[in-house]
């Protein structure tokens, strides 16, 4: 399965867009799928669930060092 039907899977199972995407890529960064899943989370439906800027990318922009 590639890394995008992995993620439709995700998402179709019930998961938020963020949390389907990270947890796809989640062994990259060394961290298990529940993890990623978890941190994911709160990023789901966009800022303030607003549904305008996307989580996945407002996360993929947050300095982790």
């Amino acid at each position: 399965m590639s890394r995008v039907e992995q993620a439709v899977s995700c998402f179709e199972s019930g998961f938020n867009c963020s949390q389907a995407v990270l947890s796809t890529y989640a062994e990259d960064f060394e961290l298990d799928q529940g993890a990623a899943l978890k941190l994911a989370a709160g990023f789901g439906g966009g800022m303030g669930r607003k549904a305008r800027t996307c989580g996945g990318v407002t996360g993929a922009l947050t300095d982790a060092s």
